[in-house]
C-alpha cells in the first residue's frame, strides 16, 4: 500500500499548496481570468504534483520508457495507439447510439453553422483527446499502475489504481460568494468544499462507471505491457464524448434518464454494466498467452 499512499499524499499535498497560493495567484492573473479563483485550484495542483510524481517513479525505478509503458518500438506503439483509438471510438459510439435510441440524449440545434461546427468540434476533440490520453495515461497507467504493481499483484493494483482514478474526478472546487473570495485564505475555503461530491449519493453511478473504466484500462495495461493501447482508448472515448455532447443534450424527462449520471450525461449505470462485461471478456480472451504443448 506504500506506493498508493505516496500518490494519495502527493495529490493532497499538491491541492493544499495550490489552495495556499490561490489568492496571490488570482490577484496576479485576475485580469486574464473571468471564471474566478476556484478554477485555478486543480490546474495549479497538477503542475505542483509533477516534481513529486518524478520523485515517486524514480524511487520505484520506473522513470524510464519501459517502466512508464513506453517500451514498444515506435512503429508498434503507433499501431497499438491507433488500434486503441478505433476500439475506444467504437465502444463509445455504441454507447451513444443506445442513449439516442432510448431517448436519453436528443439532438439539439447547432449554435453555429453546421459544417463549420462539425469541423471545429472534430478537430478539437481529436487533438484534445490525444493530449488527455497521453497525459492521464502516463500518470495513471504509467506511474501509478507501475509503482503499485512493483509491490502488489494485479488484482490489488487494479483495485487501488481504479479507485484513485475514479476518485480524482470528483474533486470539484466551487466558487465562493461575496467577501470570502477576496481573502488570503480563500483558497482553503474553496478546497474545503471541493470534496462535497464524495458524500452525495447522486454521484455514485458516475463513480462506479469511472471505476469500471479504470479497471478496463488496468486490464489493457496488464495484457499489453505498455500504455499505447490505453492512450488510444482514452483518446477515442474523449473524442466521441466531446462530439456527442456538442450536438446532443440529456433529456431529463426520458424514462431511461437514470442510466446516465450527472457527471457528463454519458456515463452511469449503463456504461458501468457494459464496461464490466467488456472488461471480463478481454481479461478472459484478449492477448492471453497460449500454453505451447511440447
Amino acid at each position: 500500500m506504500r506506493a498508493f499512499s505516496y500518490f494519495v499524499l502527493l495529490m493532497l499535498g499538491a491541492l493544499l499548496i495550490s489552495a495556499l497560493i490561490n489568492y496571490p495567484l488570482y490577484v496576479l492573473f485576475q485580469e486574464s481570468m473571468s471564471k474566478g479563483p476556484h478554477k485555478l485550484i486543480n490546474t495549479v495542483a497538477k503542475l505542483i504534483a509533477i516534481p513529486g510524481f518524478i520523485l515517486i517513479i524514480r524511487h520505484y525505478a520506473i522513470a524510464n520508457k519501459p517502466g512508464l509503458g513506453y517500451g514498444l518500438p515506435r512503429s508498434a506503439f503507433i499501431k497499438d495507439l491507433a488500434s486503441g483509438w478505433l476500439s475506444g471510438f467504437l465502444i463509445l459510439l455504441l454507447l451513444s447510439a443506445v442513449l439516442l435510441l432510448l431517448g436519453v440524449r436528443v439532438a439539439k440545434p447547432p449554435a453555429e453553422e453546421l459544417l463549420f461546427l462539425l469541423f471545429k468540434t472534430t478537430l478539437v476533440a481529436l487533438i484534445g483527446g490525444l493530449l488527455i490520453g497521453f497525459i492521464e495515461e502516463t500518470f495513471f497507467r504509467g506511474g501509478l499502475f507501475g509503482a503499485i504493481r512493483k509491490q502488489h499483484g494485479f488484482a490489488t493494483t487494479l483495485l487501488l489504481s481504479s479507485l484513485f482514478y475514479a476518485g480524482l474526478h470528483f474533486i470539484k472546487p466551487l466558487p465562493l460568494a461575496g467577501d470570502e473570495a477576496q481573502t488570503w485564505y480563500s483558497g482553503l475555503l474553496i478546497l474545503a468544499g471541493a470534496f462535497d461530491q464524495y458524500g452525495e449519493w447522486a454521484t455514485f453511478d458516475s463513480f462506479l462507471a469511472l471505476f469500471g473504466l479504470g479497471a478496463f484500462f488496468a486490464v489493457v495495461r496488464e495484457r499489453t505491457g505498455n500504455i499505447a493501447y490505453c492512450i488510444g482508448l482514452h483518446a477515442g472515448f474523449v473524442f466521441v464524448i466531446k462530439v456527442v455532447r456538442t450536438f446532443t443534450d440529456v433529456d431529463v424527462t426520458s424514462a431511461f434518464s437514470p442510466v446516465v449520471g450527472n457527471y457528463d450525461g454519458m456515463i452511469g449505470y449503463l456504461s458501468a454494466a457494459g464496461m464490466l462485461i467488456h472488461t471480463l471478456i478481454i481479461y478472459r480472451y484478449w492477448r492471453v498467452q497460449k500454453q505451447v504443448l511440447a
